[in-house]
């Protein structure tokens, strides 16, 4: 297991702190919880390495203001 440290911006941060809220609120009756690191956890570990690739590709394409049919051949 490898184990990260990240930091994300606050608002990103508070978004899932709200989710875990919401999540806990509406399965409340389950007795099951989640923090907000966990869900955040979640939400990454349901990447694979094509996803994060054409993530980081249109992040790229956005950033440089390349047209949005012009897709880097070295990257699927």
């Amino acid at each position: 297991m490898i184990t990260l440290n990240l930091q994300v911006p606050e608002t990103v941060a508070a978004e899932s702190y709200q989710a875990a809220d919401d999540i806990n609120k509406r399965f409340r009756d389950t007795g099951a919880s989640i923090d907000a690191k966990g869900l955040m956890a979640f939400t990454l570990v349901r990447h694979d390495a094509d996803d994060v690739c054409a993530q980081f590709d249109l992040a790229l394409r956005l950033v440089r203001g390349t047209p949005a049919d012009a897709f880097n051949p070295v990257i699927k």
